[in-house]
């Protein structure tokens, strides 16, 4: 019966204690026994639990006095909002979790807007009341002002399981059970994960109907269509079903080999009723937002690393790849990322996993140009950034990013939001905290952001931000020129304003990052041949006339003199030695 069913999601800040209350739950449910569970049972990567952070969601079903509940663990990155938002589709209730050793951050007041505008039942929870840095009224505080709400929320501590019984009673009765009718076969697709044995496994939540095993199957966006040869659910691991009823989550083992054939946020109806059914609204492809490129360090380990990058793929539709080729640093490859977490988890993987370190050369973005001729051109290489001549129009891509950060610090915040371009949007106050909306160029947020707001505002600030269409730009190409050679990838595109200044702190930085040589290195930044910045990294000097004693001057010049043919002639054949640090000075420039 669906009034015993409740499907419910966890939505907090990254490190606020959401994979441990699941934890908590799946032992106080009886779902995993005591002496089995271990930190984080739903993270399924060990990156996942070194880091503390739930990067794949997962789902599971429990059953408590009497009721079905279904427990969606959600990522908490921005990175993955695309995820959450259709994790939180495919549920009627979320529990907002806060850390009472942090309070309200960026990322609660993301998702719990993504959870308000899906109409989602809101139980609002204070996390890690045990903690000795814990400030549970500042959280009760800035919780009340957040959801306009008088009484006190839930508090819990997920470490211990304190308060935690008291939760799954209130999710029984405060949170709704699923509207469901008696009609066509409807299902969302919230996640799919590939098995090496079995294919792609689809993560569905049925909405209204009965899902049969044995069902010939149509998802309506992708056409694709498939037979339900397994169906069932999770409990935390997969337990097989002959029916899925309405309003139940579970998964469908598809038999497919590639996991892009499955759509994140897709509808899944009975094919002999696809002209039928209505798809659920709200789907989108998920799209890139960063791209980088990256080549092996041994040039050997192309084809390794082109191998590992399809296995990943397997298990992650967002990664997208395109094989390219340099001149200086051989074949790589252009990987597209959700953001830069995202790329991180990746590089780790790919070191950890496969023994495969790589040059990640500097992150760029989607830029848009329009050309005099009316064609449109949208590219993330500066390598293709077309002739000055041929452009009409340029766009860079805008993201409103979300800050949240205590009193102090707003000046510096506000600042630094202004010196990379940003425009201000609103600034509301939470009890100590202050929460400042910004438009900014989403370039200056993967590149800049980031790592300056936690410096400016001494770790206490916290980020959300998502894409905010395009913004009319002046765009230029920076070229990078090492021993009188272009190093195509080190070329980077950014505003003419910024350009001079920008150039000047690439060499500046590329100065320090490149060891000396045997022979002098000059480092020169250009925009369309016109060098507008200059440094020189000093050779190593041998002292050559250290050997002699006295005598004429002269023989001490002769040395001298033969010493400077030959690191003329060294200069002319010696190649530039980079370490990874000298692709990160571009990007930290």
């Amino acid at each position: 019966m669906s009034s015993q069913i409740r499907n419910f999601s966890i939505i907090a800040h990254i490190d606020a204690g959401k994979s441990t209350l699941a934890d908590r739950m799946l032992e106080l449910t009886g779902t995993v026994e005591k002496d089995k569970i271990v930190p984080q049972l739903l993270d399924s990567n060990p990156i996942e639990r070194e880091r503390g952070i739930t990067i794949k969601l997962a789902p599971v079903t429990m059953t408590y006095r009497g009721h079905t509940l279904n427990l969606i663990d959600t990522p908490g990155h921005v990175d993955f909002n695309y995820e959450v938002e259709r994790a939180l589709e495919a549920c009627d209730g979320a529990i907002l979790l806060v850390d009472a050793t942090k309070g309200v951050q960026a990322q609660t007041v993301a998702n719990l807007r993504l959870a308000k505008n899906l109409g989602l039942k809101i139980i609002p929870v204070v996390n890690k009341i045990d903690a000795p840095l814990a400030d549970i009224s500042a959280a009760t505080r800035q919780i009340k002002q957040l959801l306009s709400i008088s009484e006190d929320p839930y508090f819990v501590s997920a470490k211990t399981g304190e308060g935690v019984v008291t939760l799954l009673d209130k999710v029984i009765s405060d949170l709704p059970s699923p509207k469901t009718e008696n009609k066509q076969l409807q299902a969302l697709v919230f996640n799919s994960v590939f098995d090496t044995h079995l294919g792609v496994i689809a993560f569905i939540r049925v909405i209204s109907g009965n899902l049969q095993k044995g069902d010939k199957l149509e998802f309506l966006n992708s056409g694709q269509t498939l037979v339900a040869s397994e169906i069932g659910i999770f409990s935390p691991m997969r337990q097989e079903k002959q029916t899925i009823n309405s309003g139940n989550v579970g998964y469908i083992i598809t038999g497919l080999k590639d996991i892009r054939r499955i759509l994140v946020g897709d509808t899944l109806c009975l094919a002999s009723q696809s002209k039928e059914v209505t798809p659920l609204p709200g789907f989108r492809k998920i799209h890139p937002n960063v791209f980088l490129d990256m080549y092996p360090t041994d040039g050997s380990q192309y084809r390794d690393l082109v191998d590992a990058l399809e296995k990943l793929k397997l298990n992650d539709s967002a990664l997208t790849t395109q094989g390219i080729n340099s001149p200086i640093l051989g074949q790589g490859v252009k990987v597209g990322f959700l953001g830069l977490l995202h790329s991180e988890v990746v590089g780790e993987r790919l070191d950890r996993e496969f023994n495969l370190p790589v040059i990640a050369v500097s992150p760029s973005v989607e830029y848009k140009i329009k050309q005099r001729n009316g064609k449109e051109l949208i590219f993330s290489s500066a390598a293709d950034f077309p002739d000055p001549s041929l452009i009409a129009e340029e766009y860079e891509p805008m993201a409103t990013v979300k800050i949240v950060v205590t009193d102090p610090y707003v000046g510096a915040v506000m600042q630094l939001c202004q010196d990379l371009r940003g425009s201000l949007i609103n600034v509301a106050y939470l009890d100590q905290l202050v929460e400042i909306d910004y438009t900014l160029p989403l370039i200056e947020v993967i590149t800049a952001l980031h790592d300056s707001l936690k410096s400016v505002s001494s770790g206490f600030a916290s980020l959300d931000y998502e894409l905010a269409g395009w913004q009319k730009a002046n765009l230029v190409r920076l070229d990078v020129y090492l021993n009188h050679e272009l190093f195509a990838p080190m070329s980077i595109i950014t505003v003419r304003e910024k350009s001079s200044a920008k150039a000047k702190a690439i060499a500046s930085k590329l100065k320090e990052a490149i060891p000396r040589q045997q022979f002098e290195i000059p480092i020169q930044v250009s925009i369309g041949g016109q060098i507008i910045a200059r440094e020189t990294v000093k050779a190593f000097r041998k002292d050559v006339d250290s050997k002699l004693h006295g005598g004429d001057f002269t023989r001490n010049l002769k040395l001298l003199n033969k010493q400077k043919k030959g690191k003329a002639r060294m200069k002319q054949f010696g190649r530039v030695q980079l370490p990874q640090s000298a692709f990160l000075a571009v990007v930290k420039a």
